[in-house]
């Protein structure tokens, strides 16, 4: 009975893995859904909205991702101190992640200059972990690549319930010019937050909100 309970639970934390995994997503520095800088082949899910601050890289993001229709997001964001004001872009989801790799295309406004991109993203090895590739023009012409991996699919509780961990996903990428690191850190379905280094130096960090209308 011990070994059945046993099987029954590492099956449920599989799951909730794939699920996760799968269904993750965050909000990067540039208003999109992807990792750190980078943009994966995730979407907005339809009828959602989030909004994130981040300070990273010597600048400061204020941005805002709307899921304005099925496979289709739309992104606004602000970056202080830079001329030009408010920024854009949008991604369409051509192909959603199953046997074979998600795949969605995009592009990135910066003032007078459009910056287009191809994005692949699938599970690699065990359940949790993905890695996403993609390449374009302007920003990503020295292509980009990445790897998330979920340390915990499920927020962890204290027996004394003194002390809880959120569901914490380790990112590591190049986003073409730089390597970034962090920990994205779940709190609810709401709120999270990221810890971040660029370059193996310079330290930021990042809070969003998400509603699901």
């Amino acid at each position: 009975m011990h070994r059945y309970h046993s099987k029954l639970a590492a099956l449920l934390v599989i799951v909730l893995m794939i699920g996760l995994s799968g269904s993750a997503a965050a909000h990067n520095v540039f208003g999109s859904t992807g990792l750190i800088n980078i943009p994966t082949a995730s979407v907005a899910p339809s009828g959602s909205f989030s909004a994130a601050y981040h300070l990273f890289g010597g600048g400061s993001h204020l941005s805002m991702i709307l899921g304005a229709f099925p496979n289709v997001e739309v992104g606004l964001v602000s970056r202080f101190g830079e001329p030009g004001g408010f920024f854009g872009s949008v991604k369409v989801q051509l192909l959603q992640e199953g046997d074979y790799p998600g795949v969605a295309v995009g592009l990135t406004t910066n003032g007078d200059t459009a910056s287009y991109y191809i994005v692949g993203s699938m599970q690699i090895g065990a359940p949790g972990i993905r890695g996403h590739i993609g390449f374009g023009s302007g920003q990503f012409s020295r292509g980009f690549a990445g790897i998330s991996s979920v340390l915990n699919p499920v927020t962890v509780i204290s027996s004394d319930r003194k002390f809880s961990m959120p569901v914490t996903t380790v990112i590591v990428e190049t986003d073409g010019w730089r390597i970034n690191t962090g920990l994205s850190l779940k709190f609810n379905q709401e709120l999270s937050a990221k810890v971040m280094v660029s370059g193996f130096k310079d330290f930021g960090f990042g809070v969003s909100y998400s509603h699901r209308f």
